[in-house]
């Protein structure tokens, strides 16, 4: 079974939207995407374009062309005020590595390795997610990793450092990290062998650190451009803790699944308003339903999700 955060927090926030929408419950989306996900989607695959060396004009093109709501004319100011105000001081200082990497990394073994403990319900429980973009600076010799953000205001400072996402990336990024240097380790090994003499053999390279993740939001704003970075970084003993914690929901989420526990909704002002599901719930309330039920009775608002959303990703290294 694969866990991701979003999963995670879908199945904090309310149980019946987890049971529709999950990649362990019934996959279900709606047939018309939410105008708030198009943008964010347009706005990352901008921003990796860029950063892989595209033309402003280029990107920009590929947006119009691709933009379908009114919502979606902010792009128009936050892309070429990120292209023109921050991406410069990026490629100066950063080399990217990689876009959209995806990592899986098996619980269980995570846990045992991080605190010792070993936990049998964790067996066949996978952590999975992609993060957007991983640079390396020569500057400091660290990794990082990017997650870049849309957002109608930023997120406050005690969300931020709390958040589930850069805490779990942590660890992949470190994943990333040991591999890299192991990679770099190989490679000069093979120069090692290759060398005819004393003097033609190559230094040793220095291992490179783990740099921590940042959050990149940019404000969805029409006239101006407005962008936050929030560097996170851990000590061990509190990011294995969060670990441990994470873990435990993870193995709820994982006895629902097995023993198809009823999902109940979870009703929240704000939530309900933003809901993508709230017609299913203003005819079903709290009653059980199926997924053949839904379908038949909404067919032409939701369907069934062909591929995992992060399959639907496409990673792009640059194999450095």
């Amino acid at each position: 079974m694969r866990i991701d955060v979003s999963e995670l927090k879908s199945f904090k926030g309310c149980k019946r939207q987890w049971k529709l929408s999950s990649r362990n419950g019934y996959k279900l989306m709606p047939k018309i995407p939410n105008a708030n996900l198009t943008l964010g989607t347009l706005f990352h695959e901008a921003l990796h374009s860029l950063y892989l060396g595209a033309s402003l004009d280029r990107v920009m093109a590929n947006v119009r062309k691709e933009m379908s709501t009114e919502s979606d004319g902010a792009l128009l100011a936050m892309i070429p005020g990120y292209a023109k105000k921050v991406l410069p001081d990026d490629l100066d200082k950063y080399i990217v590595l990689d876009i959209e990497h995806k990592f899986e990394i098996p619980a269980r073994q995570l846990l045992l390795e991080k605190t010792g403990a070993d936990v049998p319900q964790l067996e066949d429980l996978t952590l999975c997610g992609s993060i957007d973009m991983i640079v390396y600076c020569p500057e400091d010799n660290r990794i990082y990793g990017f997650e870049h953000k849309t957002a109608k205001s930023f997120r406050p400072a005690n969300f931020l450092w709390l958040d589930e996402q850069p805490r779990l990336y942590t660890f992949a990024l470190q994943q990333y990290v040991d591999q890299y240097n192991a990679k770099n380790y190989d490679k000069w090994l093979d120069l090692c062998n290759e060398a005819k003499s004393a003097d033609t053999m190559p230094e040793r390279p220095i291992p490179v650190q783990l740099g921590g993740v940042f959050l990149n939001e940019v404000k969805k704003l029409l006239r101006q451009f407005q962008y936050n970075r929030t560097l996170c970084t851990y000590e061990e003993s509190d990011l294995n803790r969060f670990l441990t914690e994470f873990l435990k929901k993870c193995v709820t989420i994982k006895k629902a699944v097995e023993s198809d526990d009823y999902a109940c909704p979870e009703p929240d002002y704000f939530k309900c308003q933003m809901c993508e599901f709230s017609e299913i719930c203003e005819t079903y309330m709290y009653g059980d339903l199926t997924k053949d039920e839904i379908l038949k009775e909404f067919g032409e608002l939701y369907q069934e999700r062909e591929l995992d959303h992060l399959d639907e990703k496409v990673e792009r290294s640059t194999d450095k």
